[in-house]
C-alpha cells in the first residue's frame, strides 16, 4: 500500500469521479483542480442538481489503501475519463514516433 503510486495527472485533466470507491459505478465527469498531496487530487465535479462541487483528497481507484481506510473512501475515487485516456495514448504514440524519426534522421545524416 505504501509503495502505490497513482498515475500521473495534471491540473485540468478530465477524470471520472466515483462516489463509492469500493464499487466504482456511474461516474460523474470532473476535472482535476488542485493537487493537495502526492497521492491525492481535488476533483471539480458537475452535479446537475447543484452545479460544481469540489471533492477534496480523492485517491485513484487503483489505490489499495481505499479498501482498508474508510476515511479515504469518504471522498470517492477517480480514474481517467475516456478522453483523457485517449489523449495519454496519443501522446505516448506521438513521442515514440518523434523519437524514432529523430533516430532515423541521425542515421541518415551520419552516412
Amino acid at each position: 500500500m505504501a509503495d502505490f503510486k497513482p498515475p500521473e495527472v495534471k491540473l485540468g485533466d478530465s477524470v471520472y469521479w466515483y462516489h463509492d470507491a469500493t464499487n466504482p459505478a456511474d461516474p460523474a465527469l470532473g476535472w482535476v483542480c488542485r493537487r493537495p498531496g502526492i497521492n491525492t487530487v481535488s476533483v471539480l465535479v458537475f452535479a446537475p442538481e447543484v452545479g460544481f462541487v469540489e471533492k477534496p483528497s480523492v485517491r485513484h481507484r487503483g489505490d489499495p489503501g481505499l479498501q482498508e481506510n474508510a476515511a479515504w473512501r469518504q471522498w470517492g475515487c477517480w480514474d481517467f475519463s475516456a478522453q483523457s485516456a485517449q489523449l495519454r495514448r496519443l501522446d505516448t504514440v506521438a513521442t515514440s514516433l518523434i523519437t524514432n524519426s529523430e533516430r532515423q534522421a541521425k542515421k541518415t545524416n551520419g552516412k
